[in-house]
């Protein structure tokens, strides 16, 4: 009953605004509903999809029109029909299901008809892929997430969230496109179901995929790489079928399935429509599972839906991402809807005339760009600042897929939660709730503290992470709470005092680290603090506290080594251009050196090996330079440091509450300032280029090279040295991206010229996958090389060959290293992360 009277009251607002154009439902002739068919206009790309209860409505100018119906394994339907001005007629259309010839086309003996129709696909393949120059197009998004089942509790926590629509959003841009990578798309309404100041996160340009290309690269995929079933590698990953051919307005259409030859290969199940003579795709309906690799999901359907524009070049008028997802007890599905209408295209004219098709296909005085330079700029999405205060007659108007009586509900339900939601008695009630004080919080997780009416909120560690230990101060207690606030769900401003006692050094240290955000484009934001700490030579961490303290209590290694700091700085981070960031820091510290106080250790004595505080140099206790240790006395220094950060052709998205940037193409360098003046007295300079690359399907791949120097080093001390990421344990940490996993700690660390190199290829499942048995597991190959030149090193190597995606979480590497190409050491290393 109370979706009877949500479709009248739904169906009666409609009748309420003048609207010329049709609706209706769509069914097979069994009466079976056919959601998401596509509905359009004869001739033109204006048309809609039916949503998920298969009703649609299409918006049409007055006058005579002949509507076409289609949808996945029916026969195409057109009708004639006349509105008048202001006129909504309901049509139900009703399809009837193909009927495939199967002798029109010669079977040659011995081979399925398909193979014919993919080869001369992929001879035409790279024809359809550059046939476009330029488009643009009017382009509707609509994304759903809705969550089928939860578990009641996760690890003893209640869950709160309620099965239903989590995520429900509608967009309408303005979308501009020009081969091979120029995008201009401008956001002129957006909707967020629950959110009414929010805008949405739906983007065209996320979902404008040429499906001629060879593979199919989208982040909801993961980062598999999907082969295009026209691919040169097609008949490697596929076999075919022929499923038949039909007419469709004096073209001729292939049905053809595809018909992976290995369960885990990253190709498609599913079946594609090829119209023939012209090979080029139809209709495109694909199926990506778990099994073959995708990460984020359980499956995914891409449904696209092509017509004929301008000289009959095809377009996707509308297609659907649809997806499942499940775990840890959740189950839930969603899809990304989208609708595209008033094309636009430029052909690529120089394709036609390279295959003798200028003349036959375009008239005299046709040629014309369609863009000029001006109208492609880095800035890649608009969103406008009054697209999401359109009201509900605006979006009647405008919206090509009528909502689902439920999505009507979701709207209404969640508009009227939010005001309730934003009230004071509610907030209040809410954070009487969240701030109760739980064992667990006090052990494990730390507890903060909610006022969401003032959004102030402030947080304290849990026991667990208060406490470490290291051979300088013995056990060690660090109380770290944090105050911050936030505006508009962003943190403007946090303040962490920080507290640290040493019971076996018998030293107190105190600091305070605080940060503020300035609400601009710029990013910008200013951070100072203060105190008297201990820090560790390498100011990155060398090694992190809870690894540090389990090989000295455990390992009876002691490789935290600190010296002691008081000190005041301050520091700003700002774009000072579009693809310039300048991070800026200034500080002044009095530093001096710290003692072992303790050799407590549970590992057995003859296992222990403490060393001295003072790390061992090759270039200083080495005798490099003649000195003789990295020992020092007090020492007081100013030191200012510059580094830009720079990404060429950097674009970005403007939206009206921040701004967005998005990684670049090109290589990302930084370039890095530093000057000491004081009782220190240096200069130095460094230039880092890092980049990710995407090599289909054999992988990715990351690297970094630095060059770096100190121009003068008249005075220093060794915590100014440059030092580099080693690693003396079996445990790595998976949160720095560029490291050695065999370099000792500060043994190579330099004042003087160096080179640094990393280079990490991850092959996904290009290796294990076509191993039987192990390519179930999903586990993944990576391989690293890691280079190292210094004064006192030589030319040092690390070769490293590991698996990737074990349980999810773990990572097993094995390592060897070189030095002056004679074998040094090796060694197996485990790290977690995701």
């Amino acid at each position: 009953m109370r979706l009877t009277l949500l479709t009248f009251f739904y169906f009666l607002s409609a009748l309420l605004f003048a609207q010329t154009g049709i609706r209706g439902t769509i069914t097979s002739a069994g009466g079976e509903k056919l959601p998401f068919s596509t509905i359009y206009i004869k001739g033109t790309t204006n048309g809609t999809t039916a949503n998920e209860q298969a009703s649609y409505f299409l918006r049409t100018p007055p006058g005579k029109h002949t509507i076409v119906v289609q949808y996945v394994g029916y026969a195409i339907l057109e009708r004639e029909v006349d509105v008048a001005e202001g006129q909504t007629i309901e049509i139900n259309f009703t399809l009837q299901e193909q009927a495939l010839q199967l002798k029109t086309v010669t079977i040659t003996a011995g081979e399925d008809p398909a193979y014919r129709v993919i080869r001369e696909a992929i001879k035409k393949r790279k024809f359809h892929e550059n046939e476009v120059r330029a488009f643009k197009n009017d382009a509707y998004i609509k994304g759903l997430f809705r969550l089928k089942k939860r578990p009641e509790k996760i690890l003893g926590q209640k869950i709160t969230v309620d099965t239903g629509i989590l995520y429900l959003s509608e967009s309408v841009s303005k979308f501009a496109f020009e081969r091979p990578d120029k995008i201009s798309e401008r956001m002129i309404s957006s909707k967020v179901s629950g959110n009414e100041q929010g805008f949405s996160f739906n983007q065209a340009s996320d979902f404008n995929i040429n499906p001629y290309e060879k593979s199919y690269s989208h982040e909801i995929l993961g980062e598999r790489v999907f082969v295009s079933p026209i691919s040169s590698q097609a008949f490697i990953m596929y076999d075919f079928e022929w499923l038949g051919i039909f007419e469709e307005n004096g073209k001729l259409i292939n049905k053809i399935r595809l018909l992976p030859k290995r369960s885990t290969d990253p190709a498609f199940e599913g079946v594609v429509y090829i119209v023939e003579d012209e090979w080029r795709f139809h209709t495109l309906d694909l199926l990506a599972t778990k099994a073959r690799g995708i990460e984020f999901t359980d499956s995914l359907k891409i449904h696209q839906v092509f017509a004929p524009t301008q000289n009959d070049i095809w377009m996707p008028i509308s297609q659907k991402f649809e997806f499942q997802f499940g775990g840890f007890g959740f189950k839930g599905e969603g899809y990304y809807l989208g609708v595209y209408s008033n094309y636009e295209v430029e052909p690529n004219y120089a394709l036609y005339k390279e295959h003798d098709l200028f003349e036959s296909t375009f008239e005299s005085g046709e040629v014309r760009d369609l863009f000029t330079e001006d109208d492609f700029t880095a800035e890649v999405l608009y969103v406008e600042e009054e697209s999401n205060k359109r009201d509900s007659t605006y979006w009647e108007n405008v919206r090509p897929i009528p909502l689902t009586a439920f999505e009507v509900e979701d709207y209404r339900v969640k508009d009227s939660v939010r005001i309730v939601k934003e009230s004071v008695p509610y907030k209040d009630s809410v954070d009487r709730e969240r701030n109760k004080l739980s064992a667990g919080n006090i052990l494990l997780t730390g507890y903060t503290h909610y006022n969401s009416i003032a959004e102030k909120y402030w947080s304290l560690p849990s026991i667990q992470s208060t406490l470490q230990f290291n051979t300088v101060e013995g056990l060690v207690t660090e109380f770290q709470p944090t105050i911050w606030s936030q505006k508009e769900e962003r943190t403007k401003y946090w303040i962490r005092p920080s507290l640290r006692y040493g019971f076996s050094s018998e030293k107190f240290y105190g600091k305070f680290d605080a940060s503020y955000r300035f609400l601009d484009d710029q990013f910008t934001r200013i951070y100072f603090g203060g105190g008297s700490y201990v820090s560790q030579f390498d100011d990155q961490g060398a090694i992190t506290p809870l690894i540090g303290t389990y090989m000295a209590l455990v390992n009876g290694r002691n490789f935290v080594k600190l010296y002691q700091k008081s000190f005041a700085y301050a520091r700003l981070r700002k774009e000072l251009v579009n693809g310039i960031r300048m991070y800026a820091r200034v500080e002044y510290a009095v530093r001096d050196m710290l003692a072992n106080t303790t050799d407590f250790t549970w590992a057995k004595d003859d296992k222990a090996d403490f060393t001295s505080n003072q790390p061992y140099n090759e270039e200083l206790n080495g005798g490099v330079d003649g000195a003789i240790g990295t020992g020092f006395s007090t020492s007081k220094a100013l030191t200012t440091q510059v580094i830009f950060r720079i990404r060429f052709k950097q674009r970005y998205a403007t939206r009206p509450d921040f701004k967005i940037v998005y990684a670049s193409k090109y290589p990302q360098l930084y370039v890095t300032l530093k000057k000491g003046f004081g009782d220190v007295n240096y200069d130095f300079l460094s230039l880092r280029a890092t980049d990710n690359l995407n090599l289909g399907l054999s992988g990715s791949s990351s690297y970094m090279i630095e060059a770096g120097s100190f121009l003068s080093s008249s005075s220093m001390i060794f915590a100014d040295f440059k030092h580099f990421s080693g690693n003396q344990t079996n445990l790595s940490q998976v949160s720095k991206q560029y490291k050695f996993e065999l370099l000792p700690y500060y043994t190579f660390s330099t004042k003087d010229t160096y080179l640094e190199a990393h280079f990490e290829h991850h092959f996904n499942e290009f290796i294990f996958n076509k191993i039987p048995l192990i390519k179930k597991l999903n586990f993944q190959a990576v391989a690293s090389v890691n280079y190292l030149n210094t004064k006192a090193i030589g030319n040092y190597v690390e070769l490293g060959a590991g698996i990737e995606h074990i349980f999810k979480f773990m990572r097993v590497d094995y390592y060897w290293s070189f030095r002056d190409g004679i074998s040094e050491s090796k060694g197996f290393r485990l790290g977690f992360g995701f």
